[in-house]
């Protein structure tokens, strides 16, 4: 191709024509830069394939720490909110009315909800972490979801570990010895639990209301910072789900 070209603008030159050969050369010169052009267009849409595709797979791995959040978040906003609940059980009944209207075995069961408020939501920040320290978080090209994910792991998640890290000192120093030590009351390692005896639970009745009003405005607080996360991880997995989609 190349000697092709040369022939002919030897023989432009030889036969004296040289507007032709100049208007010739304008044309191979332009020819020149359309091939570059065209050649730097491939090149970035390339690279934007590159870059959608590496997006893509930052969203799958993103949406699998997400789903996991979110389902883990349901099972301990239920768990505390039957913790919850027992409180208030407690703390609007007297130990006689309990005991009138429950067998021993469903007060222990209802001292197991309120137990179980210590159960606390780990958020999973190993995939945010990682995208943050490696910029793989600046592949994400949704401001939204850029902003939200900032906004998810670096507010929401340690504001709820706040109130959390308070409960949990709460139920482990406080409320879980207390029911141990006065109404002996424990939890196996494989989730039995032992029946109170009722003379035991009426006497420390009094002082189980004052544990669970120590606990019961924590529980409340752990709840309202859990959906808020809640509703906030569900945000992002439809967002993240119709972006992948596209």
């Amino acid at each position: 191709m190349l000697r092709f070209f040369r022939q002919i603008r030897q023989r432009l030159f030889t036969e004296n024509k040289f507007s032709k050969y100049l208007l010739y050369a304008v044309g191979e010169i332009l020819l020149v830069v359309i091939g570059i052009l065209i050649a730097l267009q491939v090149d970035d849409w390339a690279n934007k394939k590159e870059l959608k595709a590496a997006e893509k797979q930052t969203y799958a791995v993103l949406l699998t720490s997400l789903r996991k959040d979110s389902l883990e978040l349901v099972r301990i906003i239920d768990v505390q909110t039957k913790s919850l609940n027992a409180q208030n059980t407690i703390l609007n009944s007297n130990a006689k009315e309990l005991l009138d209207k429950h067998s021993n075995r469903e007060i222990s069961e209802l001292i197991l909800d309120v137990y179980n408020g210590a159960y606390s939501f780990f958020p999973k920040y190993g995939t945010y972490n990682s995208l943050v320290s490696n910029k793989g978080i600046d592949l994400i090209s949704s401001e939204k979801i850029k902003s939200d994910l900032i906004d998810l792991y670096d507010y929401w998640c340690p504001r709820y570990e706040n109130v959390d890290e308070v409960s949990d000192k709460k139920f482990h120093n406080l409320l879980i010895p207390f029911l141990q030590r006065e109404i002996g009351f424990f939890v196996t390692s494989d989730f039995e639990i032992t029946v109170i005896d009722p003379v035991r639970f009426e006497e420390a009745y009094t002082e189980l209301q004052l544990q669970c009003g120590n606990v019961n405005y924590l529980t409340t607080n752990s709840i309202g910072g859990l959906k808020n996360i809640q509703k906030r991880v569900n945000w992002l997995i439809e967002e993240i789900e119709s972006q992948r989609s596209k």
